[in-house]
């Protein structure tokens, strides 16, 4: 959105980001400098229009303008759907102010500065603005983001409501969650520490349908088929009713159910086949399967633990005896639980040559009126991202099929495992009957455990990262020493220490001349964030230590979050207010500052309590650094270890 206004009121300039903690925020920060005319109209004023949309503000709002802009851009951000950002600060700079404010996509939020602006300046002048529409057009912007995803969203947010810290890499296109040899990193519910061939495995439901025979668990009878012939031979073995669907698949797209005639399996066929080449991707056949009548559950598993159970119904609509099936399909996909977006438990409803095709084959249409209370499914399938209803069943779930789906999980390295059933009743052990297993998912979405249509939530990635990180969380660290003037003869002094200790130690820096692993030279980025990122992106590193420079401050900010030990030489207002604010409880603190002489005193304390005090010369300043820490390295070290 290009700013070409003549007015300067409101005008938001010298954008800046921060991926981590700044002198602005301990956060990530989106800064710009905003225009407020000193004269212009007083708080009251934006009121009334600002509450017409955000109704918290129409008896509880700041007393300046500049704050109200700020609080109105915080909620914009959080984009109607109580997105996890709570942080902005304000502070004046000359004739202007600077606004620091918590991000998470650094175009969107952008967008969101620039639309307020234009917002604040229209009830200045007393203008019309479609605030509405522009804002649903942000909307649809963060959904299409890196953070849009239902699934990755929530994992995103499940880490940073519990102090995991997690950020975006993006030259990998996935996110960390931790750090060094304690971080997991990955894309929705698939992890780096998952087997890619488990991860593959799952995709081919051919072969995962033969394993579950196999294994003795309850799986349809089918047919892999590539040709027309082979179609039609599966037919005659299996008998009707069928299910068809491509091996390769995801999200019931291009599964049938319910096939009750060759005529209708040979059109199904042709359509996978066809989809695919129109795709552009490699056909790799179908699955004829035996029909098994129940309802379509999704069970979860977290590293090889039963997490969840999730009961889905196909899309529908319940007559009123006037409106056709088209507008109560338009009625129902108004409803806020449909928004479709990072954050509501239902998909929108979408009409369709597959909708078609099944409401013909009950005789209907979607110009159709149902008779008053009559319910129409509209799909054969219940996937929620068809529309399906879901509806949390996971205290129905009988202890044996909790038993069957731990011991499928057993045999797939995966961490989220998603095995689908049809069961008439899943309160009933699987052996009595009425139960097969569909299919089994690497990577499952997590999202409609989250937030289901009905039947109450179930915290995943709050399950997730007890899984990875112990239910304290305190697993997704690795002891930081961080501080403005760390020489390189300390560094090494902590580093031959640490390998006293623990002699395969691996300890990095990030030192003036760039990045280091173990005394070694490793690379130096231009952007000191960079340099932050890289050493603890490192999947085997055990501490890290940070050079953080006003300069650097200043550019980059420090993108860890937290710090076990914090060494402050002489150190300048950015140095010690970032990094002081990186002290964790337990945490301990080393000043050094010029005192008479030429000599330096070195204080050292842990949570505000002094532990010594000492004067020396500034030669000897490493070791009295150093001579307060070593008693406390080895217990730095395993501070994090279960």
């Amino acid at each position: 959105m290009e700013d070409n206004r003549k007015s300067q009121d409101f005008k938001v300039h010298k954008f800046h980001t921060y991926s981590g903690p700044s002198l602005y925020l301990n956060s990530s920060a989106l800064v710009f400098n905003l225009i407020v005319e000193p004269d212009g109209p007083k708080v009251e004023h934006y009121v009334d229009a600002v509450s017409a949309f955000f109704p918290k503000f129409k008896d509880d709002y700041p007393g300046s303008v500049v704050d109200l802009f700020a609080e109105v851009l915080l909620e914009v951000n959080r984009m109607d759907m109580e997105l996890y950002l709570n942080h902005f600060s304000i502070e004046q700079d000359g004739p202007e102010w600077t606004v620091a404010m918590e991000y998470l996509d650094e175009k969107v939020s952008k967008e969101c500065a620039y639309l307020v602006s234009d917002w604040f300046r229209a009830i200045t002048e007393g203008d019309s603005f479609p605030f509405a529409s522009e804002f649903e057009a942000l909307q649809k912007m963060f959904d299409k983001s890196l953070f849009g995803g239902p699934t990755i969203y929530s994992l995103v947010e499940g880490g940073l409501k519990r102090g995991v810290p997690v950020k975006y890499l993006f030259e990998e296109n996935q996110f960390q969650w931790g750090y060094g040899k304690k971080q997991r990193r990955g894309r929705s519910t698939i992890f780096h520490t998952d087997g890619i061939k488990d991860t593959e495995f799952t995709s081919y439901k051919d072969m995962v349908a033969d394993f579950l025979n196999m294994c003795g668990f309850p799986t349809p009878m089918g047919h892999t088929c590539f040709l027309e012939d082979e179609v039609i031979e599966a037919a005659d073995k299996l008998g009707y009713p069928l299910v068809i669907k491509p091996v390769a698949g995801h999200k019931g797209i291009g599964v049938t159910t319910g096939i009750t005639s060759l005529t209708e399996l040979k059109k199904c066929f042709h359509e996978i086949k066809d989809g695919a080449k129109e795709a552009g991707v490699n056909f790799d056949g179908t699955i004829v399967q035996q029909q098994i009548y129940g309802y379509d559950h999704r069970i979860l598993t977290i590293g090889g633990k039963y997490a969840a159970t999730l009961k889905r119904i196909p899309a529908y609509v319940v007559g009123n005896g006037k409106d056709s099936i088209r507008e109560l399909i338009r009625v129902e996909n108004e409803k806020l639980v449909r928004l479709d977006n990072a954050r509501s438990p239902l998909a929108k409803i979408r009409i369709d040559q597959v909708m078609h095709d099944f409401l013909t084959l009950m005789g209907m249409t979607v110009d159709s009126v149902p008779a008053d209370g009559e319910e129409v499914v509209l799909r054969r399938v219940a996937n929620i991202s068809a529309g399906g209803v879901s509806i949390n069943v996971t205290k129905d779930i009988h202890p044996k099929n909790i038993e069957m789906v731990e011991n499928i999980a057993k045999f797939f390295h995966v961490t989220a495992l998603g095995i689908d059933v049809l069961a008439k009743d899943i309160s009933r052990p699987w052996n009595e009957g009425d139960f097969g297993i569909i299919e089994i998912n690497a990577g499952p979405g997590v999202f409609m455990h989250l937030a289901p249509a009905e039947g109450g939530t179930v915290d995943i990635p709050g399950k997730l990262m007890d899984h990875f990180f112990g239910p304290e969380h305190n697993g997704a660290r690795v002891p930081i020493v961080a501080g403005n003037d760390i020489s390189e003869a300390l560094i090494s002094l902590i580093h031959g220490q640490l390998k006293s200790v623990r002699p395969e130690v691996e300890m990095g820096s990030v030192r003036k001349d760039g990045v280091y692993f173990n005394d070694t030279f490793f690379t130096n980025n231009p952007a000191h964030d960079k340099n932050c990122s890289v050493l603890l992106r490192n999947p085997k590193l055990d501490l890290a230590v940070f050079n953080h420079e006003q300069e650097d401050i200043h550019d980059f900010g420090i993108w860890h979050m937290g710090a076990d030990v914090v060494v402050l030489v002489n150190a300048r207002y950015a140095e010690e207010t970032v990094l002081k604010r990186q002290l964790m409880p337990g945490s301990f603190l080393l000043e050094a500052n010029d005192a008479d002489g030429g000599a330096l005193e070195v204080v050292f304390s842990q949570d505000g309590n002094e532990l010594g005090r000492q004067t020396v010369a500034a030669e000897e300043l490493d070791q009295a650094l150093f001579g307060f820490l070593e008693p406390h390295l080895a217990h730095l070290l395993n501070r994090y270890e279960a």
